[in-house]
């Protein structure tokens, strides 16, 4: 039941996301069905569902998840057009710097996405992780000015709050 369930709602997501790429065109809907269930297939057996659906946290989760795409992107935009301010300008001010930093969130799905997102940002990115009694991780960043240990703990907050 929990594995139909799971089927059903990812190859429902991406069947939509196949109609907006590919323009609803029934040219193409034979591609769509054969990539969609590979897909679905797929994800099925890299993340297999962890428990009984919840339909209740759907919204919850759907709002959260929203609004950390809506911030990985505003973010992204404003670390591109910073970084490429420090590199053009004559004296490139660029002083790169190494800072450690905190892992709040627990093993699991929520930490590596959070690691994969940190790494897209323009200006910084984990150099490496550094076990221990509190795991931290070595932020990589052009400048100290950037704040990376800052923006590495407010995008653990959004990613927590859209994993919950």
């Amino acid at each position: 039941m929990r594995r139909t369930a799971a089927a059903a709602l990812r190859g429902l997501l991406l069947s939509l996301l196949w109609l907006a790429f590919s323009g609803a065109d029934s040219d193409y809907w034979v591609y769509g069905a054969v990539s969609v269930v590979c897909a679905v297939a797929l994800s099925l057996g890299l993340l297999p569902p962890q428990g009984p659906p919840r339909p209740a946290r759907w919204p919850h989760r759907l709002w959260f998840s929203l609004v950390l795409i809506l911030w990985f992107l505003g973010q992204s935009v404003v670390g591109g057009v910073d970084v490429a301010r420090r590199a053009l300008t004559r004296q490139p001010d660029i002083q790169p710097a190494v800072i450690p930093a905190p892992v709040q969130l627990p093993e699991g799905h929520a930490r590596q996405l959070a690691m994969v997102l940190m790494n897209l940002m323009p200006g910084s990115m984990i150099q490496r992780s550094l076990p221990g009694e509190e795991l931290t991780v070595e932020l990589h960043t052009l400048s100290a000015s950037l704040d990376p240990a800052g923006q590495w703990e407010r995008l653990q907050h959004r990613v927590s709050q859209a994993a919950r």
